[in-house]
């Protein structure tokens, strides 16, 4: 088992670097969101999509070397099968990575926001510069507002 846990290690501690650096873009696009600065919004997103990929490439790595274990570890059951090896070392970077990830989600979800408010907000301003009727915005089914004018479906078969 100690070879498995040692490229758990290297794996995991390789993800908390990534991790860190995805949150630190997270937090640059964040105030670029605010300046606008397209040039430098979309530089951010080509660093984030390569540290994303990074990220995936190195989870099908980790799935397989479990699978390749022979611990029997199903999905959903990795922290309380690791956790049976008593090593602390790597319950704690699986916390951090775990933590970390955590972070990335809710700092992608915020700037998602933003940018989604944005739009609307230039959708907004382009219906008043282009003199449309302004029409009733209903929350569709992801919960965006959506212009539902013209459509009058009444049942779909």
């Amino acid at each position: 088992m100690s070879q498995f846990t040692e490229q758990l290690k290297e794996l995991l501690k390789k993800d908390i670097v990534d991790l860190e650096a995805l949150k630190s873009l997270l937090e640059k696009e964040k105030r670029t969101l605010t300046t606008r600065d397209t040039a430098e919004i979309k530089r951010l997103s080509e660093f984030k999509s390569a540290t994303v990929q990074q990220l995936e490439s190195r989870a099908k790595l980790k799935a397989k070397l479990i699978a390749a274990s022979g611990m029997g570890i199903r999905p959903g059951e990795v922290e309380k099968k690791l956790s049976t090896l008593n090593d602390s070392e790597l319950m704690t970077l699986w916390h951090d990575s775990r933590k970390k990830l955590s972070l990335c989600k809710d700092g992608n979800l915020i700037n998602g926001n933003i940018i989604s408010r944005s739009i609307q907000r230039t959708n907004k301003l382009m219906m008043i510069v282009r003199g449309q009727n302004k029409t009733q915005n209903l929350y569709g089914q992801q919960g965006k507002e959506q212009n539902y004018s013209g459509s009058h479906r009444i049942g779909k078969a």
